[in-house]
C-alpha cells in the first residue's frame, strides 16, 4: 500500500497515511520523469566577488543557474590555498541551462573581457590646449 501524496510505503492492514492522512492505494505513485539538461559552464572562477556580481546579474536578468564546485571548497584539507580555490576540486563553474547560455554570456561579458588599456582612455580624452588662454 502507497500513500498518493507523499509516495510512503505501508505493509498490509493499514489503510490511511500517518503523516498525510490521506487514504492508501495498491500502486505507487507515478513519479514525473526528470528532465534532461544539457548545462554549459559560463563562468570559471576563484575570486569570490566575481562570483557574486555574476550571480546577481544573472538573479536580476532572472536567468536560472547553478555554482558547480562552490559549497566544497573547504571540504578538504588544503581549502582555498594559495590559488583562491581547492587545488582538488578546481575553480567555482557558473552553469547555465543551454537554452539560456547566450543571454548568460552576454550578461557575464563584462567579467570575462580583460579591462580596457587605460593608456587608450586617457589617449582619446580632449585635453585644453596649453596655448589657449580661456582656461
Amino acid at each position: 500500500m502507497y500513500c498518493p501524496e507523499c509516495g510512503g510505503e505501508y505493509r498490509e492492514g493499514f489503510f490511511e497515511c500517518a503523516d498525510c492522512q490521506v487514504p492508501l492505494v495498491a500502486e505507487p505513485p507515478v513519479t514525473p520523469p526528470v528532465p534532461d539538461l544539457h548545462l554549459v559552464t559560463v563562468l570559471e572562477s576563484s575570486d569570490p566577488t566575481v562570483l557574486a556580481v555574476a550571480e546577481s546579474l544573472l538573479m536580476e536578468a532572472e536567468v536560472p543557474y547553478l555554482k558547480k564546485g562552490d559549497q566544497i571548497q573547504d571540504l578538504f584539507a588544503w581549502g582555498r590555498l594559495f590559488t583562491g580555490f581547492n587545488p582538488v576540486v578546481g575553480p567555482v563553474q557558473i552553469q547555465v541551462a543551454e537554452e539560456h547560455a547566450d543571454s548568460a554570456l552576454e550578461i557575464l561579458e563584462a567579467l570575462t573581457s580583460p579591462p580596457a588599456d587605460e593608456g587608450d582612455a586617457i589617449a582619446e580624452l580632449e585635453l585644453p590646449d596649453a596655448s589657449d588662454d580661456s582656461v
